[in-house]
């Protein structure tokens, strides 16, 4: 049987999952709109901060003993902060592009 602390960890990260994909569409169809140089670029920033808010996320619920930190959690966070970093620095290079062209 599942104890209290189980099941509160099943219904944040179903509750987390919900959110993360509404931010991933509300972004996508945001973004659509713009189209061009200037949507791919705040696409890209979007991607970055959404996966920059995960890790804060996931931090606070390890800091607040919601859940359980471990190495593989650790090693995933690293992972999500560098690809977060790779997409704000494609989101600003494609801006700073944008900026250039007559």
């Amino acid at each position: 049987m599942f104890n209290f602390k189980d099941e509160i960890n099943l219904i944040l990260q179903g509750l987390i999952a919900v959110i993360l994909i509404g931010m991933f569409y509300s972004l996508w169809m945001t973004t659509k709109a713009y189209g061009g140089l200037i949507g791919h670029a705040i696409r890209m920033l979007g991607i970055g901060i959404i996966l920059i808010s995960v890790v804060v996320l996931e931090r606070m619920l390890i800091n607040f003993s919601v859940i359980e930190s471990s190495v593989t959690l650790n090693a995933a966070q690293d992972v999500l902060t560098l690809l977060s970093l790779l997409f704000l620095s494609m989101g600003f290079k494609r801006l700073a592009a944008a900026g250039k062209t007559p």
